[in-house]
């Protein structure tokens, strides 16, 4: 496989390699990829979709915050 990367990430590549952190460009390449696969493996980046359940207790009428968002928005309003 080929890969062209932009002139910033390659030079921050070899700067890696000159540090000695890697061996070679192509090493921290493929430890860039093994961190990109653990973190999509943890579903940081794509959480699974709320249950019915989930979504309900989230979009619930909540009585105490509606009174707050009323008495926030009349405020809001009389200083316009």
């Amino acid at each position: 496989m080929t890969i062209t990367l932009p002139a910033e990430q390659d030079g921050f590549l070899s700067r890696l390699v000159a540090l000695g952190r890697f061996a070679s460009a192509q090493e921290a390449v493929a430890e860039a990829v093994r961190r990109l696969e653990t973190e999509e493996s943890l579903g940081y980046l794509n959480p699974s979709p709320l249950t019915a359940t989930e979504a309900e207790l989230v979009y619930a009428p909540d009585a105490e915050w509606e009174t707050i968002e009323r008495l926030t928005a009349g405020r809001a309003r009389s200083l316009a």
